[in-house]
């Protein structure tokens, strides 16, 4: 679900009240627009590059005039004055230039006289420039490139996490497992092959939503501490690690990711002061129900002693509601004096009444009031004019200068001013005699209004701690109207630069929150530095995205490295600037000087990736979490999980060397068991794109099968997978020599492993399937697997009955031969014309050609003998075909080279050794020992040479007493006389082919069988 503000922004905001009080009735113009028309065309510029600052100006409301500029530097604000306007004869309402630049009374002219220069000389004026220069600096870099924000915590926040260290994995087995379900559904959600930013962006509000909402579902499992400790901003010392992290990572998703839908359907950020009130109600609330029981307080509401600070509260946390509710349920008429008498009655009850219920109209027209915080739009600026008008309405009624508020006129309010000094003129004295309405109601009101108006010294007074004053500065200060007094001034020019432009943008909304964060902790108020949360919640402020990612590291990876993620996929983590260039020309003592560490994983990798990276070692030493499922059911193993981590950083090549790093490291630990972990991981690579090393780790177990098992057909799959066509080739050799020195079907059906098992009984079925996986492999496997499984019909039909059971002898004869001639023919492919050619790529090797041949001897005449073919009546098996194909295979196999000849020979003595009874003082083994290498060069295949090798001296092919007894149909081998040699077999095939040859022509001849 993802993160929500409200249903809708209203529209617009009703500003006239029923009740037809002054504050609702009378037009006003826009300000801006007013002084605009007042500029003339070519007018100098209020501050030029010779002028002073206004500085000297700003402060002086007394008729003392020797009051010098170090006494202005040494005022501060006072935090418990009236917040009103000094009463004194300077103050005027008609004098525009308290508020506005570029009014004519504003402009200053300089003459002969210098001492306008003069005060640019004192150091408050000093640092005046300075930041006005920084603020125009960064206002011009906003518009024409990437934003710069002021990062005064950034070294305080990188001294705190690089001390914390990172954090170890405790968290819940179910919250990392659904943790990463929730990211890779951001990417399958809001990436795709095309820029989408809407799509992206909706799918970062529900996925951060989603993932705020599991993470509070964790805390809540964990055990709560149960000591006590002092009130303070965020989680208590106790608390776990966890609660900590999810404290901050909430904020700062719903900072930058709560959503809310518009009249429209389309979703649109919230501004960001409603979500900062919610965040403040939820989570920094220590005035929970103080509303209610102060309205329940009797004799009334205003006699309570919080009465006045819980309205102040109250706007400062967005709840315009509250502050109104108090206003209006008051209960003048029964506030007691000390004496048990009313306070207020007559005339002074009246006023009092007509003035709260002017500031209750005001307040229940602002737009907060209707949870409308977009505080740029024109709703605001309308209401904030009118307010002005009603506070200087309110003034004069409450001076004595007006005596109703029913028929006073609307005009321009400048900031209130607290008085710099402890005296007031006669003036001042005066006036406040006169107040109709009382001097402390009149004062409380004055407060109220200053800070709906965006006064920076009433909203810092009236909070309690630096966040609620950041919170209430973000949404109500304005920041253009007054100085670090609290005194109206011009609009400095960095402000100007950005007026234009400024809009209710997200990044917008960001500066207000670094401004009015930095403008908070300049006060008394105290940041814990000892604090990591305090420490993470001024990264949020002022937008350390790295140090807020750092801090929550030292808490829980999980976490960190989901808000990294989110992070960079919204946009707001600064995208990494390998730190090199900016250190060329620095040697290790300066960078130990500048206490920098252009090695460290942070600088090297950056702030996201180092943390995945982190996260990533950790989830490989998890042996426990591939135990545990997720909400779909699902487990993953630790491995797994880093995989995939490790494939969404934003450095491929590093991304890819740590895959390497890992994936060598799960090669390392695979045995002939291990199928479901290499099943994973090559699905895992090969999602990523990393596909030499997902082949990488299925040629391992392959060579692990091929090597620890019998598992043939599972080696010969995964070879095929790693589209290593040689190594499937070797596989099948192997499958085939064995076969061929046995003169049976190896393995026996009782002995083959599932894989082989399918692809020779369910051939189609087992390569579409696998096709599915990867359709390369399957066509490699489907036609390699061909050669072989001709040759173990070719044995199955000549051995077992049961196959062909209503065949004669003949028939199966018939059926046998042509099985064995197809693969002869395969096994002659690469040299045909008697020149070998490997680019024709033939399925069997040409070194068995000659053990082939040996078996065909079966289906010919025996040349001794023209009556009797072994045993039985002499009828032409073969047809004219099979014996084009017989004859072709020996004439090129007698015009190759000798090396293929000699392998040919080498291998058919091995076969005739192996045969029940083996020839005379011949065995497999003594048969190895005449060649010279010790091992058999079978088309370079290392592999069946040292099989071969290994079963033939360990007696597992060995001849009569150590083989198991098996049925054959016939063995060609069993009447060769003793050193029978390949021409030997060659010229009786010949001579055996013609005698047939010749018997199928006569028969053709005169239509009838010889």
């Amino acid at each position: 679900m993802a993160f929500s503000g409200r249903g809708t922004l209203n529209s617009s905001t009703n500003f006239f009240n029923p009740s037809g009080s002054s504050f609702a009735s009378t037009p006003q113009k826009p300000l801006f627009a007013q002084q605009r028309a007042q500029k003339r065309p070519g007018a100098p510029s209020t501050r030029g590059p010779l002028q002073p600052s206004r500085l000297g100006q700003a402060v002086m409301y007394n008729d003392d005039e020797d009051e010098t500029e170090t006494s202005q530097q040494e005022v501060k604000p006072n935090r418990s004055g009236t917040f009103g306007l000094p009463f004194d004869d300077t103050y005027d309402l008609d004098d525009s230039s308290m508020f506005m630049s570029g009014a004519p009374g504003g402009e200053l002219e300089m003459g002969d006289d210098d001492s306008g220069l003069m005060m640019l000389n004192t150091p408050a004026a000093m640092e005046r420039v300075r930041k006005e220069a920084a603020g125009i600096f960064r206002a011009s870099v906003a518009q024409s490139g990437p934003r710069i924000r002021d990062l005064r915590f950034a070294a305080l926040a990188k001294d705190v996490y690089t001390h914390m260290g990172t954090a170890s994995l405790i968290e819940p087995g179910e919250m990392i497992l659904n943790t990463e379900r929730l990211i890779t559904r951001l990417y399958d959600e809001g990436v795709g092959e095309e820029e989408d930013e809407e799509k992206l962006d909706e799918a970062l509000a529900h996925v951060a939503g989603e993932l705020t909402d599991l993470w509070k579902r964790a805390i809540n499992d964990f055990p709560q501490p149960d000591e006590e400790h002092t009130v303070e901003i965020g989680p208590g010392p106790n608390t776990s690690p966890l609660e900590k992290a999810t404290y901050l990572a909430n904020l700062a998703l719903h900072v930058h990711h709560e959503r809310y839908e518009d009249n429209t359907g389309r979703t649109r950020p919230t501004p960001l002061p409603e979500t900062l009130f919610k965040w403040l109600d939820l989570y920094h609330n220590v005035y929970s129900g103080q509303t209610e029981e102060i309205l329940r307080y009797r004799p009334s509401p205003a006699s309570h002693a919080l009465f006045w600070q819980a309205i102040f509260v109250a706007l400062l946390r967005g709840k315009v509601d509250d502050a109104a509710k108090l206003l209006r349920q008051a209960g003048w008429d029964k506030v007691k004096k000390d004496n048990g008498e009313n306070k207020y009655i007559n005339r002074a009850l009246e006023s009092v009444q007509l003035a709260t219920a002017e500031t209750v109209a005001m307040l229940e027209n602002c737009p907060g009031h209707n949870e409308n915080w977009g505080i740029w739009n024109s709703d605001w600026t309308l209401w904030r004019v009118r307010t002005r008008g009603a506070l200087d309405h309110l003034r004069r009624f409450a001076e004595g200068r007006d005596s109703t508020l029913g028929d006073s006129t609307f005009s321009d309010f400048t900031a209130s001013v607290s008085s710099t000094r402890n005296r007031e003129s006669m003036a001042g004295l005066a006036r406040r005699a006169e107040s109709q309405v009382p001097w402390e109601i009149y004062e409380k009101l004055n407060i109220i209004f200053d800070i709906v108006l965006g006064s920076k010294s009433a909203i810092i007074n009236a909070a309690q701690d630096w966040c609620e004053a950041t919170v209430g500065l973000t949404a109500w200060w304005d920041d253009r109207r007054a100085d670090k007094f609290g005194n109206p001034l011009s609009m400095a020019r960095s402000q100007a630069l950005t007026l234009a432009s400024q809009s209710a943008s997200t990044d917008s909304y960001l500066d207000r929150l670094n401004n009015a964060f930095h403008a908070a902790v300049e006060q008394d108020f105290y940041l814990n530095s000892n604090n990591p949360v305090e420490v993470g919640i001024a990264c949020i402020f002022e937008d350390n995205v790295k140090g807020l990612i750092g801090l929550l590291r030292g808490w829980s990876l999980p976490i960190a490295s989901a808000v990294a993620e989110i992070a960079s996929l919204g946009g707001w983590l600064p995208q990494h600037q390998p730190g090199a260039f900016f250190m060329e020309g620095l040697d290790q003592d300066d960078l130990d000087v500048l206490g920098v560490d252009p090695t460290a994983p942070d600088k090297v990798d950056g702030i996201k990736d180092s943390t995945l990276i982190q996260y990533a070692q950790k989830l490989t030493e998890d042996e426990d979490i591939g135990t545990i499922a997720d909400m779909n059911g699902e487990s993953r193993d630790g491995w797994e999980l880093a995989i995939h981590v490790l494939g969404r950083m934003d450095s491929q090549e590093r991304s890819e060397e740590m895959i390497g790093i890992l994936v060598r490291h799960i090669v390392d630990s695979l045995h002939v068991d291990s199928n479901e972990v290499v099943d994973k991981t090559w699905s895992l690579l090969n999602e990523l794109g990393m596909i030499p090393y997902a082949e990488e780790v299925v040629e391992t177990y392959a060579d692990i099968l091929a090597r620890d098992s019998h598992r043939y057909g599972e080696a010969m799959w995964y070879f095929a997978l790693a589209h290593k066509p040689h190594k499937v080739r070797e596989v099948m050799n192997l499958l085939i020599s064995y076969s061929l020195i046995q003169s049976t079907a190896f393995p026996p059906n009782e002995q083959l492993d599932d894989w082989l098992h399918r692809l020779l009984n369910e051939r189609n079925d087992t390569l579409e399937q696998c096709a599915k996986q990867d359709l390369e492999a399957a066509e490699l496997l489907g036609k390699m697997l061909s050669g072989y499984a001709s040759l173990r019909q070719y044995f199955i039909i000549r051995d077992d009955e049961s196959i062909l059971p209503n065949a004669t002898p003949f028939a199966r004869k018939q059926q046998a031969a042509t099985a064995l001639v197809s693969v002869i023919a395969s096994s002659d492919d690469n040299i045909r014309g008697g020149l070998l050619d490997q680019t024709r790529d033939g399925i069997v090797s040409e070194d068995f050609l000659l053990a082939l041949l040996g078996e065909a001897i079966a289906f010919v005449t025996n040349p001794d003998n023209t009556n009797v073919h072994l045993g039985q009546q002499a009828l032409p098996i073969l047809n004219l075909d099979q014996i084009d194909t017989i004859l072709k295979a020996i004439e090129d196999l007698q015009a190759v080279s000798d090396r293929v000849r000699s392998t040919c020979e080498e291998f058919l003595q091995i076969v005739l050794a192996s045969a029940p009874g083996g020839l005379k003082g011949s065995t497999p083994a003594d048969m190895l020992k005449k060649n010279a290498s010790g091992s058999l060069v079978l088309a370079g295949s290392t592999m069946v040479a040292t099989q071969l090798k290994n079963s033939l001296r360990g007696g597992l092919v060995g001849s009569g007493a150590k083989m198991n007894p098996v049925k054959r149909g016939w063995d060609w081998r069993a009447d060769m006389p003793s050193k029978t040699t390949g021409d030997d077999v060659m010229r009786r095939l010949r001579v055996g082919v013609a005698k047939d040859l010749a018997g199928l022509w006569l028969a053709d001849a005169d239509n009838a069988l010889w």
